[in-house]
């Protein structure tokens, strides 16, 4: 192994998990946080007995899946160091093509799924060309396509909601996101089982590719991968392009949950729930940090708060407050931890 494979597996170890402390971080961390909450709305909530049943953790999954979706593809981009901004309105925007796809040129849902899919690519190969192009933080380029693609999916749907004919859809188009799974050996609704078959395939690139090994250290060291030969602006490029096709899936499934409509308005504020997500679960906004596993219990952790402060009655402020509160912390965390590290070296 040469001096350049030498420091580039440096930079990439410098962002993956550490011994034990690491792991502790990354998963125990946030699941202890997870069984915390479940215990205090399973309290609050003993008097109705509803919060830990079957069809409440159905629930709970089902309106997991759009934002896990997102997350997984926000944690690629995370730990490369950059981050999205725009996953909620080009969500609205796949929603609102496929339904117009569906009246209009009576495209065949299956097709339209597709296509949809394809859609959210081109729309992260869009931020990842224009951040490795112009050389312009993340940050500015997604709030930037944040409010245009919002707008053109304005545009397309007229400031209204487009609904695709009910003549249009399969017999399993409902089944896609039902609260109770059929068949019922499948245990969850099917559209759930897209989120662990997603991890599994972003858990494969970033432990096993080439790709996954230069996303942490592009994202762990960006000048330093630079001077390895790691070609900083293609990675960008490939990291954004697939988070949009996990963005394109989150809008095939939102327009299933929707019944078939798009909507310009839907998931708005999805971006900061998704965002908090990978950041409870371990992330770094700092990037060359992250993991699906802890990005998937983050998920679980927003949904379970969102839930119980339903069934529990507690207002929706409360419940901003406190997911603001949980977000600050885990960057405080984060910035805590990082420098202990670097004290340490």
């Amino acid at each position: 192994m040469d001096n350049a494979e030498v420091e580039l597996e440096k930079a990439r170890t410098a962002g993956t998990r550490r011994g034990l402390a690491g792991w502790l971080w990354t998963v125990l961390g946030p699941f202890a946080g997870l069984a915390l909450i479940v215990l205090l709305f399973a309290y609050l909530t003993r008097d109705r007995g509803s919060f830990l049943t079957v069809y409440a953790w159905r629930t709970i999954l089902v309106h997991t899946v759009v934002v896990a979706t997102c997350a997984l593809g926000m944690t690629v981009i995370m730990i490369a160091g950059g981050i999205d901004l725009s996953v909620g309105s080009a969500v609205a925007l796949v929603t609102v093509a496929m339904a117009l796809a569906v009246r209009d040129l009576g495209v065949p849902i299956p097709l339209a799924m597709l296509g949809g899919v394809l859609l959210g690519g081109l729309c992260g190969l869009l931020n990842g060309a224009l951040a490795a192009g112009l050389r312009v933080v993340p940050f500015i380029i997604t709030l930037g396509t944040l409010k245009a693609f919002r707008g053109v999916a304005k545009w397309l749907a007229s400031n209204s909601e487009v609904y695709a004919p009910a003549s249009a859809k399969p017999w399993w188009f409902k089944r896609i996101m039902a609260i109770d799974p059929n068949p019922e050996w499948l245990l969850v609704s099917p559209g759930v089982w897209v989120v662990p078959a997603l991890a599994v395939l972003v858990a494969v690139i970033l432990r096993y590719s080439v790709l996954g090994r230069h996303i942490y250290a592009v994202g762990s060291n960006e000048a330093t991968a630079r001077v390895c030969g790691v070609r900083v602006g293609l990675v960008k490029l490939s990291v954004y392009a697939l988070a949009g096709l996990a963005v394109g899936l989150a809008g095939v499934l939102q327009f299933v949950f929707l019944g078939a409509t798009g909507d310009s308005t839907t998931a708005e504020g999805l971006e900061l729930q998704v965002i908090a997500a990978v950041v409870i679960g371990g992330g770094s906004l700092s990037g060359g940090e992250g993991s699906v596993v802890g990005t998937l219990i983050g998920c679980l952790i927003m949904a379970v708060l969102n839930n119980g402060c339903v069934q529990a009655q507690i207002p929706n402020a409360f419940q901003d407050i406190v997911i603001g509160v949980i977000i600050v912390s885990a960057v405080a965390l984060d910035q805590l931890r990082r420098k202990t590290r670097r004290e340490a070296i």
